[in-house]
């Protein structure tokens, strides 16, 4: 939910429509109820070149997400979204839920949330994904979240929050936008602190799936991930389907500024209880760092314990330099795969609502005798409202 629902509305203002920034809102009953329409538009377009082996990825244009929702306050306290999602990683013809959550804020100190929603549970899920430094997540980040939380995840939970503290829990289900998900049960966490007279933040991240579920078989786990580009359907990166009863995924987390540069990194070991050839062990991480080139450094949002996009001033807005090197390992008894990938990006914010962005990547995926070597550009037009 963006900070727009989360404003406190005047309490003199009369009822009626008017104008939020960029978007109408619909105020009723003294402000107790308020409604403002949502837009999120995500245009990619990306070039694969130097592999070394037919067959590899391919070149394209996509509609990375298309969003079109509704959020506001249901009553003092009480907050909502529903966003339904039209773009994706394989866009369809008819678009699919992406979220739909009540939260009680009341608290003061936290939120209790529930429904269809993205739980703050790793570093680049705990924030909007319009904030990131790159285009897509690490792929270990996505595949840790696979398990048990990730974007458009049923579940309830408590996220807590203090000046220089944040915590969030939850109980899963499945996903909203995976069909026959429905089973799938499990819990997430996260807990990160800042560091005294630092502005630089540890902590620790969990997640267990007790119970697979249906997809993409029966009682089974499978977890894979794109060349943190999507703009084709291929995923070299894969364990392959493997029979299950349970799953989880830990470990610690580094964020912070230090003066204008932010840095980051994730390390995440996965091992899933196979009904067949014991425990599957794989690990990931990935380090990134970003430079303000014009504007404004990140800053943390306490909120969320995760750092914002750089802001600008008036003019050219904030443009930004990133670097990052992720690496999932997804082998076991000769299966599975190995991605590296190290990425260089360039993102411009002209205003708070749009956002530009380039980046090179150079990987490369280990699969036993079929070792890929790529090297790809990726362009994004965003728009946020």
């Amino acid at each position: 939910m963006s900070a727009l629902a989360q404003e406190a509305v005047p309490p003199n203002e009369p009822d009626g429509v008017e104008w939020r920034g960029a978007m109408p809102s619909l105020r009723l009953a003294d402000g107790a109820f308020t409604l403002t329409p949502t837009l999120r538009l995500d245009a990619d377009a990306g070039s694969f070149f130097g592999q070394d082996r037919a067959g590899g990825y391919r070149s394209g244009v996509n509609l990375r997400r298309g969003r079109l929702g509704m959020e506001g306050q249901l009553a003092p306290g009480w907050t909502y979204s529903v966003v339904w999602e039209f773009g994706g990683p394989s866009p369809n013809d008819y678009g699919e839920l992406y979220e739909a959550q009540v939260a009680y804020t009341g608290l003061g100190w936290g939120t209790i949330r529930l429904g269809a929603f993205q739980p703050q549970h790793l570093p680049e899920y705990a924030g909007s994904s319009f904030d990131l430094p790159f285009l897509e997540r690490a792929a270990i980040s996505n595949i840790a979240a696979s398990l048990a939380s990730g974007s458009a995840r049923m579940a309830a939970g408590l996220e807590a929050r203090g000046e220089r503290w944040n915590a969030s829990a939850y109980v899963t289900g499945g996903d909203a936008t995976t069909p026959h998900d429905h089973r799938q049960r499990g819990v997430a966490g996260r807990a990160v602190a800042l560091l005294p007279g630092l502005d630089v933040q540890l902590g620790l991240n969990a997640a267990a799936q007790f119970h697979p579920g249906t997809s993409p078989g029966p009682e089974s786990i499978r977890l894979r991930d794109y060349p943190e580009l999507r703009v084709d359907s291929r995923r070299f990166l894969d364990s392959g389907t493997i029979g299950a009863d349970s799953a989880w995924a830990a470990g610690p987390e580094l964020a912070g500024r230090l003066g204008p540069l932010y840095v980051e990194a994730l390390w995440q070991r996965v091992e899933v209880d196979a009904t067949a050839g014991g425990t599957r062990r794989f690990e990931g991480w990935y380090a990134e760092a970003a430079l303000p080139l014009v504007g404004n450094p990140r800053e943390r949002s306490a909120e969320t314990g995760s750092w914002k996009r750089p802001k600008g001033e008036d003019g050219p807005g904030a443009l930004e330099l990133a670097a990052r090197y992720s690496t999932a390992d997804l082998r076991a008894d000769s299966r599975g795969a190995r991605q590296d990938v190290w990425t260089l990006g360039l993102t411009w914010f002209p205003t708070e609502s749009v956002r530009l962005g380039i980046q090179y990547e150079n990987g490369r995926i280990r699969r036993g005798g079929d070792d890929r070597d790529f090297q790809a550009i990726g362009l994004r037009v965003a728009l946020n409202l």
